[in-house]
């Protein structure tokens, strides 16, 4: 019971993750609304803060995932589970904070969306192959 509590964490942690890098990019005419500052500036905060969330996250992804699976096979599922989570909080969000009238989503953040829901299962199997021990114990 542990370990199926231990995996689900991992997962909603990987699910928060790409939500908030994705939720970022997706805002950024709100969060240039609400601090004044210019699309540029924002594009290029949001993009080091992506790029430092994305190192720090995979150095603790590979620290929990080394932590808590102990070598399991079953720690794999999580490159699954985190996609029920994703799209709860992906359903959720618009209907806690709606976009406003007259904000336009731009094409080009539903092809980064897309891809980025299609290549996070790789990012998280490597993370997951490079914590997860390899057996040693061969028999002769």
């Amino acid at each position: 019971m542990k370990f199926f509590i231990k995996l689900n964490t991992i997962s909603i942690l990987n699910a928060l993750a790409l939500f908030i890098a994705i939720e970022l990019i997706v805002n950024v005419s709100h969060i240039s609304r609400l601090t004044g500052w210019e699309w540029d500036n924002v594009y290029l905060i949001i993009a080091v803060i992506n790029v430092i969330g994305l190192l720090l996250s995979t150095i603790f992804f590979i620290y929990l995932t080394k932590k808590w699976t102990l070598g399991r096979k079953y720690s794999y599922l999580s490159l699954l589970l985190w996609l029920p989570y994703f799209i709860l909080c992906f359903s959720f969000f618009p209907v806690v904070f709606p976009i406003n009238a007259g904000v336009t989503l731009f094409p080009r953040f539903s092809l980064l969306i897309y891809g980025s829901v299609i290549l996070y299962p790789v990012y998280l199997l490597f993370i997951n192959l490079y914590a997860t021990p390899l057996r040693t114990d061969y028999e002769e």
